[in-house]
């Protein structure tokens, strides 16, 4: 059996007794619903049970299918037993409810196949609380119907979560699944999945695509970045993308060697250094062929 509780509250006179809780409970299964204490853990147990309407939402199936296979266990103010009644009254009055024995000598021998036939006649809360929440959750399981058991705050007479959890595992089989009703005090202590009274319980949690060892957005850039003005996309000296490489040093800015003065050859040994000239000197053609000497050019006779 499968109970499908969307966004049902419960107002009461003085303010909500249950605020807007969504959750699902599958067949065959153990589910924890922790909030904190007197939030709602009786008012959700008596919806999901078909006790009670809400006064918002809707729960499935049906409140007369409900009622017909959701057991509700130990509810205090509800169906919780008088503490002053002994042990076999309160099995007596259940055995009964379940169409079995319930004479005196059939509760002794139901207590003494479980082990508890010392606690016969001790008052019921007085019981310790291992023997208290296993006869209950026992006797609950064997109700005619039933497929799904509302156990309601068991922490507030168990101070051992992993017990009672341990008792309420115990008995799920795959055509009977429990609820467990607890405080968050109690489900931190427990450190299990639990559904949270007040909220929306039955949407999906969302997908986690990311690595589980991804490095933080800041430390997936490459560690060298173009500098603005620099470097650009269509740059020939931009670094190839892909891995980093770090920036080349600039060359320092070349600058035009300076003009090596020329030096005419030294002038042989007794000659006369050539004398500076002021101008520039001018492009001389090229030599032409020797002209006979005229009147205005002649040379001094050589002597004889």
């Amino acid at each position: 059996m499968e109970i499908h509780a969307q966004r049902v509250g419960v107002a009461g006179p003085h303010g909500p007794l249950l605020k807007p809780t969504s959750l699902r409970v599958p067949p065959g299964e153990l589910l924890v619903v922790a909030g904190p204490p007197d939030t709602g853990q009786t008012a959700l147990g008596l919806v999901l049970s078909g006790r009670l309407r809400p006064s918002s939402g809707e729960v499935t199936p049906s409140a007369g299918e409900l009622r017909e296979h959701v057991v509700l266990v130990d509810s205090p103010g509800v169906n919780e037993p008088e503490g002053s009644l002994s042990l076999g009254a309160v099995v007596g009055e259940e055995l009964a409810m379940n169409g079995q024995r319930s004479g005196r000598k059939a509760v002794a021998d139901w207590l003494v196949d479980r082990g508890a036939d010392e606690h016969l006649n001790t008052r019921y809360e007085y019981v310790p609380a291992d023997v208290r929440c296993a006869v209950m959750l026992e006797l609950a399981a064997e109700r005619p119907g039933a497929r799904v058991l509302v156990v309601d705050t068991p922490d507030r007479y168990h101070d051992d979560p992993a017990e009672w959890l341990r008792l309420a595992g115990e008995r799920v089989t795959p055509d009977l699944s429990v609820v467990v009703l607890c405080t968050t005090t109690s489900a931190e202590l427990l450190g299990v999945p639990v559904a949270r009274i007040g909220t929306d319980n039955s949407a999906p949690a969302e997908p986690d695509h990311a690595p589980k060892h991804a490095r933080p957005a800041e430390a997936t850039q490459p560690a060298f970045a173009p500098v603005s003005g620099v470097f650009d996309a269509t740059s020939p000296h931009a670094p190839p993308t892909g891995r980093p490489t770090p920036p080349e040093a600039t060359p320092p800015e070349a600058t035009p060697p300076e003009a090596t003065p020329q030096t005419s050859p030294a002038p042989p040994t007794g000659a006369s250094p050539a004398r500076p000239t002021d101008q520039p000197t001018a492009k001389t053609d090229p030599p032409k062929p020797d002209t006979p000497p005229g009147p205005d050019n002649h040379s001094p006779e050589e002597p004889a």
